[in-house]
């Protein structure tokens, strides 16, 4: 049987729990919210870390690509030079003329 004190006393109790109680239920509330948000961002972040070597691994192919296009050009303008020096020779002082030119209309 409760007395006016018995429920008095609950009524202290609860109160006094009252703080710690709504702190609890807003963190049993908030826990689930925040471990899906943290999933979301670990997934995230493993998708753009995925995506990031996806594009370094292309770079990296691009990157030898032009290497290897550039020592063959290197290669073949050698070879230009060596079977007709003269003609390459006068290619190159007729594009300086020509872009010598085309600079100096550009400034007028």
């Amino acid at each position: 049987m409760r007395t006016t004190t018995d429920t008095s006393h609950t009524a202290a109790d609860t109160a006094a729990k009252g703080p710690n109680h709504v702190i609890e239920q807003a963190s049993a509330i908030a826990h689930p919210v925040i471990d899906q948000l943290s999933a979301k961002a670990h997934d995230t972040v493993d998708k753009l870390a995925s995506a990031a070597g996806h594009s370094a691994e292309r770079l990296d192919e691009q990157s030898e690509q032009l290497a290897a296009t550039s020592q063959r050009l290197r290669h073949n303008v050698g070879q230009q030079l060596q079977r007709n020096p003269m003609a390459v020779l006068g290619v190159a002082v007729a594009s300086g003329f020509i872009l010598s030119w085309m600079l100096k209309s550009r400034g007028r």
